[in-house]
């Protein structure tokens, strides 16, 4: 009887050590679980997912890209400087290492007044410290179409957004003046540079500008299929047009 109340409490004391090890050996595995979850090479993966914003980041923070509504589409980013533009789109910005916008994807669309669609698409590649350079879009609004590659001239924040802000603040006068054309000099006007597309008018259409964006070349086929080569001078006046109009017969 002895020995067998010796094996009954050896029994026990070897049950008490078996749930022992078997709560370490759970919490350890949660443990690992847990930190294989957390840990920046798992992946997620996901059928559906229904976002207002996703932004794709670096380890540090740093934003590389957004793709947002258009409640949450963040302001463009120019040399460190947040500027306010309202935009109301949704779309994808893309970020450079700096943390400035490097350009992005936008487009909206709506029926406007009258019943006409009002809508477009706008792909834009920004300069480093500047604004965009180069854009692709399609856009629509009472009742004709635009579509095709713009090239832009836009200097550097860095250098016409103190005198911006210097124009704006000055009392009206001489100064305000001369603030607004060293703003200009300095590129601060967004000039459009090389148009190739399809124009308003439905034309088909290479158009080359100066630094002012003023129109010197246009190259046109109308239509009804006639093309035009124009020169034009700082004024808009055409001063040649190909091919010549023939001479009146005798």
């Amino acid at each position: 009887m002895r020995e067998t109340q010796d094996v009954v409490v050896q029994l026990r004391r070897q049950n008490r050590l078996l749930k022992a090890l078997l709560c370490t050996s759970g919490a350890a595995l949660a443990l690992v679980v847990l930190a294989g979850a957390k840990s920046p090479a798992d992946k997620a993966r996901f059928t559906e997912l229904d976002v207002e914003r996703i932004n794709i980041v670096m380890p540090d923070g740093r934003k590389e890209m957004v793709l947002a509504n258009r409640n949450r589409l963040p302001e463009p980013v120019i040399d460190g400087r947040e500027v306010k533009t309202g935009r109301n789109m949704p779309g994808i910005i893309f970020f450079n290492a700096a943390g400035d916008e490097n350009g992005g994807l936008i487009f909206d669309g709506k029926v406007g007044k009258g019943g006409k669609p009002e809508a477009g698409m706008h792909f834009s590649m920004d300069r480093f410290g500047g604004d965009q350079q180069l854009a692709l879009g399609h856009y629509e609004g009472n009742g004709t179409m635009e579509t095709g590659l713009n090239i832009y001239d836009r200097g550097l924040q860095k250098e016409y957004g103190p005198l911006f802000d210097a124009y704006q603040n000055a009392p009206e006068g001489d100064e305000k003046a001369r603030l607004k054309q060293r703003w200009l000099d300095a590129g601060g006007q967004q000039t459009k540079r090389v148009f190739v597309g399809k124009t308003r008018g439905k034309s088909s259409a290479v158009i080359l500008a100066d630094a002012k964006g003023r129109a010197r070349i246009m190259m046109l086929v109308a239509p009804d299929g006639s093309p035009t080569l124009n020169f034009m001078d700082e004024s808009g006046n055409v001063i040649q047009s190909l091919p010549e109009t023939a001479a009146p017969s005798k």
